[in-house]
């Protein structure tokens, strides 16, 4: 199964770490941000009510004292009018005695107006003499200016009036809003450097990771012959070995698999490679068309000839002889010297078995005539085989140990197909009674006389194939598929 296509991500892996460093820094940054603000704006409230506490005692005590001595107003006039470089920010005094009448009192309209400007536009259409009284009943919320009420008490407990102040909280909230500002640049231009950091770093982090997902996204596509620079001892360099030696263990079996084909069909290599499951040491019973072929005469011919050039012969007719075996779907089992020998139905069931073989048989004949011919007039040595052909029940599997095994086929009638072949002469082709039947009206068959063949008993009727009725296996299904549907009629 081919492996599916991968798509990068939209987003790569070192947007994504920056992204994430960056929402971290912006996260540490805003609760520090927020942390100082809270610690700011707690600093100066308290800080606010310490100085209306404190000069509300001084302002009280000046006018508890003056109900027993005399009281100089002009003190608490120089406490308003200069809040501003005392650092007081008090708008306003307003004294009432004990009956709640105003006594007297005095304001600073700079800071009124600034801490409350719809009042003090109220208070400056007022006359002069009603301005004081009109402090009394405002209404400060929504403004910046805090009233604080100071009650005064002769030493029995008896009530002798109350001091009305107004603090201006003007400055103290712009202070506030400059530290919130002051903070928000330094969290942005933390969150800037963040992202410049975590860019560069995430560029640095994730490059090899991306040359991994590159070089892994071409192996997914067939290349096999890519091979990452280890020049790290982190964890990328421990990846970029693993990836290495998984491509290396990769070109190996695609080797191995290339060389298997060399000598099976594709559907029979890739099944033996694959599906190691269905190929167990104790085999299965199946169905199946043996073909075993041998050269004739080939002892008399090897003793004329070096070893080398005997390999080099047996090599160039195996070439052509092998080609036309898998061309045909077949599994070139073994070589025995100078024998061959196919099987078709295993590892991998195929249609029509018997035809195939016989097809091959035939093939093979014409083909090695025609070399022979060409070898013939280059002064070469020639050789012509003997094939026969069986089919039947046989055991496939693996055969041997787990160090060392082969998958072949044994039975009773791999065997009579050996025998068979041992019964041919040069350029012929025998096959048995069981695949003369399957293939009568697909090839041209002549009867032989019945032989005796070694480790069985009865005579063995044989049959030479001299032709074929069709032109390929295209054209035997279709004749297949006419025969059944007549049968069905």
């Amino acid at each position: 199964m081919e492996a599916a296509p991968l798509r990068a991500s939209r987003f790569g892996l070192g947007l994504k770490l920056a992204l994430f460093v960056t929402a971290l820094v912006l996260a540490v940054s805003a609760a520090l941000a927020y942390f100082l603000i809270q610690q700011a704006a707690s600093a100066r409230q308290l800080e606010l009510e310490r100085r209306v506490s404190s000069l509300g005692r001084v302002i009280g005590g000046m006018r508890g004292t003056g109900y027993e001595r005399a009281f100089d107003p002009e003190l608490v006039k120089m406490y308003v009018e200069q809040a501003d470089q005392m650092g007081t920010q008090l708008a306003y005094v307003l004294f009432l005695d004990a009956q709640d009448a105003v006594e007297g009192g005095t304001l600073n309209a700079r800071l009124l107006a600034e801490a409350a400007p719809e009042a003090a536009r109220r208070l400056a259409a007022l006359p002069e003499g009603e301005r004081l009284g009109a402090l009394r009943g405002m209404d400060w919320s929504g403004t910046d200016l805090r009233p604080y009420t100071i009650r005064m008490q002769a030493a029995e407990g008896r009530t002798l009036g109350r001091a009305l102040l107004g603090f201006s909280t003007r400055e103290t909230r712009l202070q506030i809003r400059q530290a919130v500002s002051t903070n928000l640049a330094v969290t942005g231009v933390a969150c800037g450097l963040g992202l410049l950091v975590a860019l560069l770093a995430a560029r640095r982090f994730s490059r090899p990771i991306q040359a991994v997902a590159a070089a892994m996204q071409k192996v997914a596509g067939g290349d096999l012959e890519q091979e990452l620079a280890v020049d790290r001892r982190d964890e990328i360099g421990v990846l970029a070995r693993a990836f290495n030696v998984m491509t290396q263990g990769l070109r190996e079996r695609e080797r191995i698999g290339r060389t298997f084909a060399r000598y099976v069909s594709d559907k029979v290599a890739k099944r033996v490679l694959q599906e190691e499951d269905e190929l167990e040491l104790h085999g299965e019973l199946r169905q199946v068309t043996v073909l075993f072929m041998d050269i004739r005469g080939f002892t008399a011919v090897s003793e004329f000839l070096h070893p080398r050039q005997v390999v080099a012969l047996l090599n160039d007719y195996f070439a052509i002889i092998v080609d036309i075996i898998l061309r045909n779907d077949g599994m070139v089992n073994k070589f025995i010297g100078d024998s061959i020998m196919a099987i078709y139905g295993a590892p991998t069931a195929v249609d029509l078995p018997e035809f195939r073989a016989v097809l091959t048989a035939v093939e093979i004949q014409q083909a090695v005539g025609e070399y022979n011919f060409q070898r013939q007039r280059e002064g070469k040595p020639l050789v012509n085989f003997g094939i026969g052909i069986h089919s039947g029940e046989a055991i496939a599997g693996n055969i041997g140990s787990a160090q060392r095994m082969e998958y072949t086929v044994i039975g009773r009638d791999v065997n009579l197909a050996q025998r068979i072949e041992s019964s041919a002469r040069e350029g012929q082709v025998l096959v048995s009674s069981v695949t003369r039947a399957r293939v009568d009206h697909l090839a041209e068959m002549h009867a032989k006389e019945a032989v005796f063949m070694k480790g069985i008993v009865e005579p063995i009727q044989l049959f030479e194939v001299v032709g074929l009725r069709v032109s390929g296996v295209e054209e035997a299904r279709a004749q297949e598929a006419r025969r059944r549907a007549e049968v069905r009629r």
